[in-house]
């Protein structure tokens, strides 16, 4: 019987000696995280004595510094792609801190690259689902600095160098609505209610006339709406000199301070990244030639809900690639970039329902009071 037993229990240590990947010891991580010396939280597990990080929350806590760094995905090939330097993102779920799933964690097969170069020797787990990376690993591999502070049982993580070249706009004291009277909207049917709100909203119930603009800062078509690929041949109506006009002349002969752009959410399934680049080039190039001291912003498209009806043509995925596309616009005309996306994407990367209008795609009024808001907290100095 006792032979019997002792065959049984190293079976079963052979067993489990055979379980490919699973992680020993793995646990939920208490210890505290600064970022360039501010507190930040987000999930954390400890794995063989060292922390594991999420990528993508790595990427939001580095974004707008140095070390700032985009994160790409390949299911096809199932590769995680990092491109140093470029900003990152956000998809939704970042720094979210979810149930304790250290029970899953495993060995992850997938491959990563780093400026289109595969990284081999990175230490990466399944947790829960989602790829955990070594915090060490990645700060020697992306280029940013890992420490530990024993005294408070604090994971210290530093940015290097500094963001040259700032395209983004980030984060500033509060500008006031003295700020967005210097502005004149240029966009499609999702700029269109900045002016339609302000003067309709609810006949002033909502907060939209002390926080939105007039018509007369919204220089759209009369219908309301147009195509970056047609900025060249359509004309919007400019308030200022009562008639239609083609945008860049309408732009010399008002000559505004601020000017924010909002365009691409209906050609991002009809054209090429190529023909994007060209149309949104050649108006940014038009506008300044005949206006030179307006400050042009390019601001993101913003997020759809779930309820669109035409999730193929545009998708979170879709609208995130096309972001990235208007921000290196900016920086090749001498322009900033406004992720306003950020102030309405949900946590899973969709626009609320209780912000959109009816049909997914346009906005509320209460979604463009946020819109405005981050404009002035955002501001182009």
């Amino acid at each position: 019987m006792k032979k019997f037993l002792s065959l049984l229990l190293a079976a079963a240590l052979i067993l489990a000696l055979c379980v490919p990947g699973f992680a020993a010891g793995a646990q939920r991580s208490s210890q505290a995280l600064t970022v360039n010396g501010v507190a930040r939280t987000c999930d954390i597990y400890n794995i063989g004595g060292y922390n594991y990080f999420k990528l993508r929350d790595i990427a939001m806590l580095l974004n707008g510094t140095g070390s700032q760094f985009s994160v790409g995905w390949d299911a096809s090939s199932q590769t995680v792609s990092v491109r140093t330097g470029s900003p990152y993102s956000k998809l939704g779920g970042e720094l979210e801190i979810g149930a304790d799933k250290s029970a899953t964690a495993k060995s992850s097969p997938q491959t990563i690259t780093i400026n289109g170069v595969k990284k081999t020797g990175l230490s990466i787990y399944n947790i829960g689902g989602n790829n955990y990376f070594k915090l060490a690993d990645l700060g020697a591999a992306i280029g940013f600095d890992v420490s530990y502070d024993a005294a408070t049982r604090t994971v210290l993580v530093k940015s290097r160098g500094t963001l040259r070249n700032q395209v983004r706009l980030t984060a500033t004291a509060d500008a006031g609505h003295g700020y967005l009277d210097k502005f004149i909207f240029i966009g499609d049917s999702t700029t269109y209610g900045i002016g339609y709100y302000q003067a309709w909203g609810y006949n002033g119930y909502y907060p939209y006339r002390d926080t939105l603009c007039p018509h007369s800062q919204v220089w759209v078509p009369k219908s309301g709406y147009i195509l970056l690929s047609r900025t060249a041949i359509d004309q919007v109506y400019c308030d200022q000199m009562d008639q239609m006009m083609f945008i860049p002349d309408a732009a010399g002969a008002v000559k505004p301070a601020y000017m924010m752009i909002t365009l691409g959410v209906d050609d991002i399934s009809t054209i090429s990244q190529q023909d994007f680049y060209s149309h949104y080039t050649k108006l940014v190039n038009a506008i300044k030639a005949q206006s030179p001291d307006t400050r042009i912003i390019l601001n993101s498209i913003y997020p759809v809900a779930k309820s669109y009806q035409y999730p193929g043509s545009i998708n979170p995925t879709k609208i995130n690639t096309a972001n990235e596309w208007v921000e290196q616009i900016a920086k090749d005309t001498g322009c900033k970039f406004l992720y306003s996306y950020e102030c309405l994407v949900g946590p899973d990367g969709y626009l609320p329902e209780n912000l959109q209008n009816g049909d997914g795609l346009h906005l509320t009024g209460d979604a463009f009071v946020l819109v405005m808001n981050y404009i002035r907290t955002h501001a182009f100095y």
